[in-house]
């Protein structure tokens, strides 16, 4: 389509309607493609009518106004008619040759109407051909220009080999851009981690010229995705994302339309330039909502083509430090830069490969690119939150070529935004708790007890699920006989919830004993592996006494104060009294040790109203010596001997 012109360097334009390109606009050459010539020599061969007096003003201001859209501050001026000459078969072939090559690349289902078509409207309307000469000029300097025109009978211009490039506004269709969406990838439906997000945005605008409209067409998909579990421990989460699909292309075409070309660059900002020097990259932002996490050490890929058989990619490494991210491209030019404010961001200003005559463009994509950016190792932080997430957005600019100049059409809040692609932290899975407890502490033999087993899950996010609750029998020896199953299956412990498991025991023997659970096999549901398994054993929370320890009130008086009478008798075989006073109520332990210091039997643990007590200890199992007996409520606690002699 753009033959007619030699391939030139070109500026980026900011804005579509008021571009900075003024010089380039006047100083640039237009090539003399065989079509041209052919249209133009046929013209001059034909027999020329009087033109003295032709009158060009509505070609003048068509021209002009083409001018003040796409290069402010430009004139036209010296517009003279070379030569006039009346509608030929000869002249209107060449024309509909030259239309054609024009249009070559667009498919012939997206015109509105057929080139012969428009040519043989041009004969209707007793149309005449003309050579025209004129120049454009601004500070910049002029240019000289000769075109082949047609005109109706009305000496309004039908049709301009230049006027057919110039743009005289855009007006929008519609622009549409959907919220991230979940992609259905997970198992399980109900997860509360959105691990994969796809957005898309159509844009629709119109391109119009002096002689003629097209409407472009924009379509462009991304998917953003992490691992849904992740630990730092193994530095396996890695974030990507990529363009599913990009599609740009001209619809509902004109024959007589500026022959543009659409396309899409992704980032804000930024400037096209001659050099390297003074470009102005584009911004892409790839950040982590959670500061406590960051981006690992590693090297990165980025990669992508524009669908016209180029394609780019690049390598960066990146050191985290204490002042923010170390990122070093490995290529040996300075083809793009990449700097971070800190460690949740990665900001990559690239520079994408684009080549006409040397020059370097970036991110520009047509029908059929793609953009992807990925291994992205993320490392969890130390924070109590369980869920990270990574926001990516994607700002687009809608652009379109007109004779190899670059005009953008966006404002720069259109993006793609793929928001909160979520991950489950699993070095932060708060871990289950256990505690085995018992019902009384002091089992009379013969008497049935409920010891229960409570597992309480901490986590916010995940379910605990399968697996079971077992005793450990062997830990009863024994002192205590189990009545009920020794294993409980869990089956499921909700979020931040418990659940009490219980077992029947009786007292069988004198003595103290302190019982076993396990738990096993239990593991978290979706998003945590199944692989990942919860096995532990947990202890009761205090020694239980099987025997004939007995306690009882000797008086409702209530004392004044605490005290603890020396056992009798005292030396004792096998059984001894114990006296004491509460003179308020409260949690009573009354413990007996070894000269080690190790536990013997517990012969009260529970609430008492104040009063007076004795509690009976039965040696028979234990051998002779030394004993010690502790008696402890509240803040008051005191030790005694005692000695047993067989």
């Amino acid at each position: 389509m753009l033959k007619l012109i030699s391939i030139f360097v070109i500026a980026f334009a900011v804005n579509a309607s008021a571009h900075d390109d003024s010089e380039r606009f006047v100083k640039r050459s237009v090539s003399e493609s065989i079509e041209f010539l052919t249209l133009i020599n046929s013209v001059n061969s034909a027999e020329a009518i009087g033109n003295a007096e032709f009158d060009l003003s509505d070609f003048r201001n068509k021209a002009q106004r083409g001018l003040d859209f796409m290069c402010p501050g430009t004139s036209l001026s010296m517009l003279r008619c070379s030569r006039l000459a009346e509608w030929n078969e000869q002249s209107a072939s060449a024309l509909n040759s030259f239309i054609r090559d024009l249009r070559k690349d667009d498919d012939s289902k997206f015109l509105k109407t057929p080139v012969d078509e428009k040519v043989s409207e041009f004969r209707e309307a007793g149309a005449r051909f003309a050579v025209l000469e004129w120049e454009v000029k601004n500070k910049f300097g002029t240019r000289q220009i000769t075109s082949v025109a047609v005109f109706d009978g009305n000496r309004n211009v039908l049709f301009d080999t230049e006027l057919i490039g110039f743009v005289t506004g855009i007006r929008p269709v519609s622009i549409t851009g959907n919220d991230p969406v979940l992609d259905n990838n997970s198992p399980n439906s109900a997860a509360a981690i959105t691990n994969q997000r796809t957005s898309n945005i159509t844009y629709n605008y119109w391109v119009e010229g002096t002689l003629g409209s097209v409407r472009h067409y924009n379509y462009v998909r991304a998917t953003a995705i992490v691992p849904p579990y992740i630990t730092a421990a193994t530095n396996d989460a890695f974030f990507n994302f990529e363009t599913t699909q990009i599609t740009v292309e001209r619809r509902d075409i004109d024959p007589l339309a500026p022959p543009t070309d659409p396309c899409v660059y992704f980032g804000t900002g930024g400037t096209i330039a001659n050099t390297y020097s003074n470009a102005v990259p584009f911004a892409n932002r790839v950040y982590l909502s959670n500061t406590n996490d960051r981006f690992n050490n590693g090297i990165y890929q980025v990669a992508g083509a524009n669908g016209h058989n180029w394609s780019f990619s690049f390598d960066f490494s990146v050191t985290a430090g204490p002042l923010g991210l170390g990122i070093t491209p490995h290529q040996t030019t300075p083809d793009f830069t990449l700097t971070s404010p800190n460690f949740s961001e990665v900001k990559v200003n690239n520079y994408v490969y684009y080549y006409v005559l040397g020059n370097t463009y970036r991110a520009l994509f047509y029908d059929g690119g793609s953009l992807q950016a990925g291994n992205f190792k993320i490392l969890t932080g130390q924070g109590d939150s369980e869920v990270g997430s990574v926001n990516v957005s994607l700002p687009l600019q809608i652009a379109y070529w007109s004779y190899l100049i670059l005009y953008t059409y966006s404002n720069t809040g259109v993006a793609l935004n793929l928001s909160n692609v979520q991950y489950l932290r699993g070095d932060h899975v708060r871990q289950p708790t256990y505690r085995l407890s018992s019902t009384r502490y002091s089992i009379p033999i013969g008497q049935i007890d409920t010891l229960k087993a409570r597992v309480t899950n901490n986590s916010s996010q995940v379910k605990l699920k399968g697996g079971s609750v077992s005793i450990n029998v062997a830990s009863l020896g024994d002192r205590l006989t189990l009545l009920s199953p020794a294993t409980i299956a869990i089956d499921s412990i909700n979020t931040n919830s418990s659940k009490e498991y219980r077992f029947v025991v009786r007292g069988n023997a004198n003595g103290v004993v302190t019982p076993q659970a396990n738990i096993s096999s239990v593991g978290w549901t979706w998003p945590v592996p199944p692989d990942v398994v919860i096995n532990n054993i947990f202890s009761i929370d205090s020694n239980i006494t099987v025997g004939l320890t007995s306690i009882s009130q000797t008086s409702a008086e209530i004392p004044s104060d605490y005290s603890v009478s020396q056992n009798y008798p005292n030396p004792f075989n096998p059984n001894t009294r114990i006296d004491f006073a509460i003179p308020k109520s409260g949690l009573v332990k009354v413990v007996v040790y070894d000269m080690a210091g190790r536990e013997v039997q517990s012969l009260v643990n529970e609430h008492l109203d104040a009063g007076y007590y004795k509690a009976d200890f039965d040696g028979s199992a234990l051998s002779s010596g030394v004993y010690i007996y502790r008696v402890q409520s509240g803040d008051f606690s005191t030790v005694k001997k005692m000695t047993l002699v067989k």
